[in-house]
């Protein structure tokens, strides 16, 4: 292969993984600006710390529509449309909470200005992850998928890895509303890149319009419109507990209404499976493993916590940053080891899940800090290493077994997305019944580290069961 060539190759590869690398990490970048600049937003909304995670919510629930309504709507004929059209808001989205930043308008303008804008950013955003998949899926060889996939993997910690250097170095110097109005130029940095790097599309049409079979399927509309109003009536129940309180009538009626639906929703999807589907059932089970592990480590309670109780930024921002760097140097090293090995997706849970157990314990004992704070540094390592080898054990599981079904392929953005957010409503419900219930605020957050080791013990006996299940199998057998 001569010279030109292969540099052609390297530019191509390059504008690829920088394309994969934004398409799932620009979100992020918005998202943790405002988890470690909690205090600036809590002041310029005149609102608690605590409540600073309605803005993360708003972000995520759009992150969840779009991720939800992503499957139905992208495909390798639409896949242009669908990133003008949505860069085109998430950077108008953005601009506009940085103009309102330099405005200052009244309270109540500020408020819906920032909520909406976070919203539309955060939802039209979303779609560039399901893009930057599409994109892998038109990858020419297994070696670069897997590369591919595990700069995907890598892009969301990689982001939490910068935004805190960026927010310490750029937004403090040229103050929060220019910051979002320079991000607002990301979006369209990935719009340009787009042309060069999904240029033919034929082979990713068939793979994402197909089933197993390999035969075009028609959408199930009435299962795609019951799927999308649970999505809706969550994120309208999250809304009312976060503005009106879990103790208000109106959330406890759309609970009611979320959980009938959603129960609905669950029997229509058995009932219309045909008898012979075959699905990915391991990949499913490590899901659902994946979507209970993203309520523990959502971290907004946890910096909350170090905000209330006037920690200094640096402090946090350093925290955030080492979690994140040990989080992104997990993926890679896990995704190097199951490319040389797959045996090693099975190996690298007994490392994750001793980490998420020890890191989600030691939290309780935040109120009882050593001076130096380094329980606060090493939980978040321990825990963003966990969380790292399991996200990138379950994205390549799945990725390896969807056999051209683009809904399974896309699962995991939206499961790591939604249960973020279900993670955060779990916490934010347990903290106000705790408020309701008469204990102080340190109390409150260590019930809200309590919910976070249960939730990282019943993902383990989730996995023990899994393993122990075919030695179970066997010895009847036997």
């Amino acid at each position: 292969m001569n010279t030109p060539l292969k540099q052609l190759i390297l530019i191509e590869t390059g504008l690829l993984a920088l394309f994969v690398l934004l398409g799932n990490g620009m979100r992020s970048v918005a998202t943790m600006t405002v988890s470690v600049s909690q205090g600036e937003f809590a002041s310029f909304l005149n609102i608690s710390v605590e409540r600073t995670d309605i803005l993360i919510e708003v972000l995520i629930g759009g992150a969840v529509m779009a991720l939800a309504i992503a499957p139905f709507v992208i495909n390798s004929h639409t896949a242009r449309k669908v990133c003008l059209a949505t860069a085109i808001l998430a950077s108008a989205s953005y601009a506009a909470v940085g103009l309102t930043m330099h405005w200052d308008p009244a309270l109540s303008v500020r408020e819906i200005i920032v909520l909406a804008s976070f919203c539309m950013g955060g939802f039209a955003i979303s779609f560039f992850a399901p893009l930057a998949q599409l994109a892998i899926s038109q990858a020419k060889t297994d070696r670069e998928k897997s590369m591919l996939t595990t700069v995907w993997t890598a892009a969301q910690p990689m982001a939490f890895l910068i935004a805190p250097q960026l927010v310490k170095y750029v937004a403090f110097d040229v103050g929060t509303g220019n910051y979002f109005l320079i991000l607002a130029v990301m979006p369209i940095l990935f719009l340009l890149i787009m042309p060069m790097v999904m240029g033919t599309a034929d082979g990713a049409a068939a793979s994402t319009t197909t089933g197993n079979s390999g035969t075009k399927q028609a959408p199930n509309w009435k299962l795609i419109g019951l799927f999308l109003s649970v999505v809706i009536i969550f994120e309208a129940w999250t809304t009312a507990n976060s503005f009106l309180g879990v103790e208000s009538l109106t959330g406890l009626g759309l609970m009611s209404v979320f959980l009938v639906l959603s129960a609905v929703l669950y029997f229509s999807v058995k009932s219309a499976l045909p008898h012979d589907t075959k699905l990915p059932s391991d990949a499913i089970f490590l899901l659902v493993v994946l979507f209970i592990l993203e309520i523990p480590t959502t971290g907004v309670y946890d910096t909350a916590y170090l905000v209330r109780h006037l920690c200094s930024s640096e402090l946090i921002d350093d925290r955030a940053t080492l979690g994140a760097a040990s989080q992104v140097i997990m993926v890679f090293a896990a995704g190097a080891l199951i490319a040389r090995n797959p045996i090693w997706r099975e190996r690298l849970w007994l490392l994750a899940i001793p980490c998420l157990i020890v890191a989600s314990v030691a939290t309780i004992f935040y109120p009882y800090p050593a001076t130096d704070a380094a329980l606060f540094y090493w939980t978040k390592m321990l825990s963003s290493i966990g969380i790292g080898i399991a996200t990138t054990i379950v994205v390549s599981a799945v990725i390896a077994s969807a056999n051209g079904n683009k809904l399974i392929t896309l699962a995991p953005a939206f499961v790591i997305m939604f249960g973020t957010e279900v993670g955060i409503e779990i916490l934010e419900i347990t903290f106000q019944i705790s408020k309701l219930a008469g204990l102080g605020v340190t109390a409150a957050y260590q019930m809200v580290f309590v919910v976070q080791v249960s939730a990282v013990l019943l993902a383990t006996t989730l996995m023990a069961w899994r393993w122990l299940a075919p030695k179970t199998q066997k010895t009847s057998a036997a």
